[in-house]
């Protein structure tokens, strides 16, 4: 497989609509401003980070990431992860990227929990491996089928690859569930690819469960700046793993891809993970509030769409019950300015065609959420008659 064969769907309908009126797909947190950042710095008696954003060199930054930054990041895991466990990425899309190319080899076998992010399975391809998908299904919650898991292994698997907490349907895998998918790694001589980029989103923490990372030396947990902190723009994301040899590879291949970071981001992601429970719980209570007008909105428009209310993260998958499928209504809705993601961002099997991903993460939601509603009322009259 060529790099470009296939593109990132998902990235490519957003340089199309770059300028869109309402993004009703957005899955990143509020985005926070750098004026907002030091505000929560000084608060927090970090005016050294201050300091040193002020005052650094513009030279190359650690490969592999920054001690301090590193450091920084453990405290967000148990005491099994320390900054040595820690490889930074340039963003969370190339960690998941680069991850997968050294962990793997032409003709292994990874197994792909779905729907998910392209990328994750992409990367299998891009390294010369075979992928079997194992589909979660709103039947079940959308909770992983372990059976299915066992049925998929081969000789040759070697990577086994899901996303916790769940983009697009917003669910979080059950504690029980993911400590046997762990054995059955351990078992297997499975690696375990856990794409946490939602990871500290949970509605309710006590339905937290543990990093992969922290489970099992098999796994390997993605996290980014971009979701919880709404720091995207900090270009930082990271892999965590108990195991130093599979660091030392991690290492060893960002030296193909990304051997200068941004300093300037390194340290704006301090100022921003030191100042967790200010932003990220500002972040969840904007979600919260927009999940009350989203609960009244499918209560009151339970005719054409329905959902299993996420748990986590500030997405949905949501269930379009009129006479279009629900790639159709996207293009509708685009004419409109309205942005969903529809069923084909996602690759989704046929039984999951009629579902679309909304985001709530933004304060933008409510705007887009009264223009859906309005294009809805339009168009319901017209659906009735071919229902």
């Amino acid at each position: 497989m060529h790099l470009l064969d296939n593109p990132i769907r998902s990235e490519e309908l957003l340089v199309k609509t770059f300028d869109i009126k309402h993004r009703f797909y957005a899955s990143s947190s509020e985005p926070l401003t750098h004026k907002e950042l030091i505000e929560f710095a000084r608060e927090n008696g970090d005016d050294y980070l201050i300091n040193l954003y002020n005052d650094h060199s513009l030279g190359y930054a650690e490969n592999g990431g920054s001690e301090d930054l590193r450091q920084v990041i453990a405290t967000l895991y148990d005491e099994k992860i320390s900054a040595d466990n820690i490889v930074i990425f340039p963003g969370g899309q190339t960690g998941m990227t680069i991850t997968t190319l050294a962990m793997l080899h032409s003709g292994d076998h990874a197994i792909i929990v779905t729907p998910s992010y392209q990328s994750l399975e992409e990367g299998v391809k891009l390294a010369g491996g075979k992928v079997t998908r194992v589909p979660l299904t709103p039947n079940d919650k959308w909770q992983v089928d372990v059976e299915a898991i066992k049925k998929a292994i081969q000789k040759n698997t070697r990577y086994l690859v899901f996303n916790d907490p769940h983009n697009p349907s917003g669910s979080l895998m059950r504690e029980d569930i993911k400590r046997e998918l762990v054995k059955i790694a351990e078992a297997n001589d499975i690696l375990i690819l856990s794409d946490e980029v939602y990871r500290l989103l949970e509605f309710d923490d006590s339905q937290r469960s543990a990093s992969v990372a922290e489970l099992t030396k098999n796994g390997l947990a993605l996290a980014t700046m971009a979701k919880p902190w709404g720091a995207g723009g900090t270009c930082v994301g990271w892999v965590v793993c108990q195991d130093n040899t599979i660091i030392e590879s991690l290492r060893k291949a960002q030296h193909m891809f990304g051997v200068c970071f941004s300093r300037a981001g390194e340290i704006q992601a301090m100022m921003a993970i030191r100042a967790t429970k200010q932003i990220v719980g500002r972040n969840l209570q904007i979600i919260r509030d927009n999940l009350e007008l989203l609960d009244a909105f499918f209560h009151e428009y339970e005719e054409w769409f329905e959902w299993i209310r996420p748990e986590a993260s500030g997405t949905g998958f949501v269930k379009f019950k009129g006479p279009i499928t629900a790639d159709d209504l996207a293009k509708q809705l685009l004419d409109v300015g309205i942005l969903v993601f529809p069923s084909y961002i996602f690759d989704c099997d046929e039984d999951l065609k009629q579902y679309f991903r909304i985001g709530f993460s933004r304060r933008t939601m409510p705007a887009a959420l009264n223009a859906f509603k309005k294009f809805v009322d339009e168009n319901s009259e017209n659906w009735r008659q071919y229902k």
